[in-house]
């Protein structure tokens, strides 16, 4: 399984392939490869990705209002859309500002957890 490289770059990704043949080596099948090789040594990266996308995926007003305006029947609203129906369209602007700061401490939470597992599996190195 060789590592991957950006064009017209010399920097690897993925795990190094001495790895991949240390566990052919111990009889590792695939599966084994993935679950105990590729995941262990990407997992930092995978943390990184799963943060940013959960910060999208709450930022993501544009996209939701202009495809389905939360519908139908209010089943696709994030929160940043639920805040300006309630706020703006609703005419409560207290109730929508409380409903988009509520965001910011699931966020938060979220960020704390992912980026203390991140700090903690670097130190283990």
């Amino acid at each position: 399984m060789a590592s991957g490289r950006f064009p017209g770059s010399a920097t690897p990704i993925g795990p190094p392939d001495q790895l991949y043949e240390a566990a052919a080596i111990d009889g590792a099948n695939w599966w084994q490869r993935i679950w105990y090789v590729t995941l262990p040594m990407m997992r930092n990266i995978i943390a990184i990705t799963t943060l940013f996308s959960l910060i999208v995926t709450f930022a993501n007003f544009d996209i939701v209002r202009i495809l389905t305006f939360g519908g139908p029947l209010d089943h696709t609203h994030i929160f940043a859309t639920w805040a300006f129906r309630v706020g703006i369209e609703g005419s409560d602007i207290p109730l929508g500002a409380s409903v988009s700061l509520f965001m910011f401490p699931i966020l938060a939470i979220a960020a704390v957890f992912i980026l203390r597992d991140i700090n903690k599996r670097g130190n283990e190195a």
